[in-house]
């Protein structure tokens, strides 16, 4: 009866307090006899070709850089200070049946914090992308051979809604408005607005040019901010509306006028930019999470080269010029 009342008495708490007390020791046991492989977060090391190209209805020059991977001897990207460029590469850019070889570039760097040297990398001169076509990027080098495609946006279309507002904005309430439309293979858009004025000194007139912004804030109390357009991911519709706020165009213009004193606006250009599915992501992931609000720390890596890295995308520019002299 004794041992019976003495196994009644031992409350649970005791034996939950012995059961972890053993597994805590157990597991010390297992730490200690696995402490004498030290950690390395690095992962195995292969090396790759890194492939970076931006076809674009811009210019009639495009751009290819290649490039071999490299394994730093510490934990950070940012102590290589050499450049891994591929020279003696062959470069191909084919859309259809036509296949064009890219010569060798030397572009002088303009930032060279970390690389001394000038950019070295590939071109085609002249060669002019066509909205819609399919084109395939080849690469052979010593090192192994990638290849990869992409589908150009097609051609879009931008009207200017309003734009008597940015001649005599002080005579109207209404946001300055576009409206667009999208080819289906877009997956990201930008609208910008050029402004054209002039200004006068005596017998001189010169001709400037300057983008709105599309918003304004107060930074403090004697400070403004502008915010400039950026690439959007498009919505389901090919057409949409965008708008560019009123009073954001009146606190540039009372800047522009600071800086150049009286000016007479002639015109805007209002420009559409599509870009491809590849370049859109691109994009998201090396911008989406540098905000106030966001608390990730990692950067999510992208590629659409197959047996590689890096990104091949394409962006085409629609554009619509306004004369805003008739509004006088």
């Amino acid at each position: 009866m004794k041992i019976k009342r003495h196994l009644t008495g031992f409350s649970m708490t005791k034996i939950l307090r012995f059961t972890i007390q053993a597994g805590t020791a157990g597991w010390m046991l297992v730490l200690a006899a696995g402490c004498d492989e030290s950690f390395n977060p690095k992962g195995p090391y292969r090396e790759q070709l890194a492939l970076y190209s931006v076809l674009t209805t811009r210019s009639d020059s495009q751009f290819v850089r290649v490039f071999s991977t490299y394994d730093p001897a510490e934990h950070n990207p940012l102590e290589n200070s050499a450049d891994t460029y591929v020279g003696n590469a062959s470069v191909t850019l084919s859309s259809d049946s036509t296949v064009t070889t890219l010569a060798s570039a030397v572009i002088p760097r303009i930032d060279k914090s970390r690389y001394t040297d000038d950019i070295v990398g590939y071109i085609a001169h002249p060669y002019t992308v066509i909205p819609g076509k399919t084109y395939t990027l080849k690469v052979s080098t010593e090192k192994g051979s990638i290849e990869a495609s992409i589908v150009c946006p097609g051609k879009g279309e931008v009207h200017a809604e309003n734009p008597f507002v940015l001649k005599k904005p002080e005579q109207y309430s209404e946001n300055l408005a576009s409206r667009i439309r999208l080819s289906s293979s877009a997956q990201g858009y930008m609208v910008r607005i050029i402004l054209e004025f002039e200004t006068r000194l005596g017998n001189l007139v010169t001709r400037h040019q300057e983008e709105i912004p599309r918003a304004v804030s107060a930074e403090d109390g004697s400070s403004l901010r502008f915010d400039y357009p950026i690439m959007t991911r498009r919505s389901v519709y090919p057409f949409e509306v965008v708008f560019f706020g009123l009073s954001a165009y009146k606190a540039f213009l009372a800047d522009v006028k600071s800086r150049y004193g009286d000016i007479k606006i002639t015109g805007a250009t209002y420009i559409l930019t599509q870009v491809d599915r590849n370049l859109y992501t691109y994009y998201s992931l090396a911008n989406g999470f540098q905000d106030a609000f966001s608390i990730r720390t990692d950067l999510p890596d992208y590629t659409n080269i197959p047996g590689g890295v890096g990104v091949f995308g394409a962006m085409v520019e629609d554009s619509v010029h306004v004369d805003l002299l008739v509004f006088e």
